[in-house]
């Protein structure tokens, strides 16, 4: 898949950039440089994270998938559990050097935006960024999950499908806990 002609506007956007290795820190920050980000935060710890994650508000966090003392995925569901939090519906781009599905899937289930195996290419982390701006992704925020919705394709139920849950209705019936596209916009421009 190639890069679209859509011009990005990184520059106001803030990442939160979580990896353990200082060469992997370095190489992300350099990457969203390149992209135009003027303003990166950058931590080596899911404490550090969890610290920075309190104070400021970020565009996009993108985390090691195995950090000390807790890992990646744990740390996806700590943000995704925080309703009261400042980045609670932020996107989370997973870097792992284990992308076999089952993995990717717990990732997903987690709250995860996007996975991305390390080594990071530019291309595909400017794909998922763009994909994540463009994205009409309802946020969901239910006992059992939360995080983007998972559907990549949203198809009317089929004639033969029951009712639906009322907890279901009454999840469609407040997307105002979603990111307005206009708003997901703005973060790019």
């Amino acid at each position: 898949m190639g890069l679209p002609t859509t011009r990005l506007g990184l520059r106001a956007v803030e990442p939160l950039i979580v990896d353990d290795s200082a060469q992997s820190l370095e190489m992300m920050s350099a990457l969203m440089m390149g992209f135009g980000v003027t303003r990166s935060t950058k931590v080596h710890t899911a404490a550090e994270a969890k610290t920075a994650m309190m104070r400021s508000t970020f565009d996009v966090i993108l985390m090691d998938s195995e950090l000390p003392g807790q890992d990646g995925l744990s740390l996806v569901r700590h943000v995704r559990g925080d309703r009261e939090g400042p980045n609670f519906s932020a996107p989370i781009i997973l870097l792992s050097v284990d992308t076999a599905r089952p993995k990717v899937e717990r990732a997903r289930d987690a709250g995860a935006n996007f996975v991305i195996a390390k080594p990071v290419s530019a291309t595909v982390l400017l794909e998922r960024l763009l994909w994540i701006a463009q994205s009409r992704r309802l946020f969901v925020d239910a006992e059992s999950y939360r995080g983007p919705d998972r559907r990549f394709q949203t198809l009317p139920a089929p004639d033969e499908t029951g009712e639906r849950r009322e907890s279901d209705l009454r999840l469609a019936a407040t997307p105002e806990r979603a990111m307005s596209q206009e708003e997901i916009d703005g973060l790019f421009l």
